[in-house]
């Protein structure tokens, strides 16, 4: 399917549905083994066991969902994991396929901005790309996005905190840089903190030779919920930060303004996803 002229037709199932009656299999920000290794550092630096209850949310046709399942380090067990997305069309096709191999996976049409699961019912949360969709009409000052595009990022996040458990976690993958993200991770009414790790998509071998090239650096947020106050925003100023280790937790060696790790943003080679170096550009 042609990428569309829109930006904003990113937004529409209709052409999701579409693009899924013919594209067989893509995957946003690289392969989950490209950032498998992160997720496992962080569950297991906050003490926390694989997950009883994963939910994936916008899946597509992407693999990660079950790659998810599969990872003994984040999830008890494939029964453990519902995959979702809001096509149709991706969900039975894959629903279908996994049937004739006799996975134990579970699929279900799902809009994550109205989560159909109940409060405090979901230990973890996985998206990756899904949120940045959200976005494809912020506008063109990325620090201040379009109120409407604010509302719809907040939703979709008041619906996530509102499904994990008490302290559950969210792990969004995208191409977001921090400074951008984190203020609406922080907003007021949520209780998680926000940390974030990046990653490229080179791959190597065992002896360490680089078998692919990965020159654009994404990065995994990992928001743990009932770690602060709701009643105010976080991170937002100097004020708020305090001082010690608890200040710097959420704050990763090496960053730039706003928590963002310094980037050329001139790189020569960027990854072929379409709509995520749309965000902000004409419709």
């Amino acid at each position: 399917m042609e990428i569309p002229d829109k930006t904003s037709d990113y937004l529409s199932p209709e052409y999701w549905n579409e693009r899924f009656k013919t594209e067989e299999r893509k995957e946003w920000l690289g392969e989950y083994k490209h950032f498998a290794s992160l997720i496992h550092r962080e569950l297991g630096s906050s003490e926390a066991a694989a997950a009883t209850t994963c939910l994936v949310v916008g899946n597509g046709n992407s693999l990660m969902g079950q790659s998810v399942a599969k990872d003994r380090n984040t999830v008890l067990s494939p029964e453990s994991t519902i995959i979702t997305d809001i096509a149709p069309v991706c969900v039975y096709k894959s629903r279908e396929k996994e049937e004739e191999e006799t996975t134990a996976n579970s699929w279900a049409i799902c809009d994550m901005l109205r989560l159909p699961f109940r409060e405090n019912s979901v230990d973890l949360i996985i998206e990756k790309g899904a949120h940045d969709v959200l976005e494809v009409d912020a506008g063109k000052d990325p620090w201040n996005p379009n109120p409407e595009t604010r509302v719809r990022v907040l939703r979709w996040l008041s619906e996530a905190h509102r499904v994990l458990t008490e302290d559950g976690m969210l792990i969004s993958v995208s191409f977001q840089q921090p400074h951008f993200r984190k203020p609406l991770f922080d907003a007021v009414g949520y209780t998680w903190r926000v940390k974030h790790s990046p990653y490229t998509t080179e791959t190597t071998n065992e002896e360490g030779e680089v078998q692919q090239q990965g020159f654009w650096e994404y990065f995994v947020y990992f928001a743990k919920k009932g770690q602060r106050d709701a009643s105010r925003a976080y991170q937002q100023s100097s004020s708020d930060r305090g001082s010690g280790a608890d200040a710097d937790a959420d704050d990763n060696e090496g960053e730039g303004r706003g928590g963002c790790k310094k980037l050329d943003l001139e790189h020569e080679y960027m990854d072929e996803e379409d709509y995520l170096f749309r965000i902000g550009g004409d419709d």
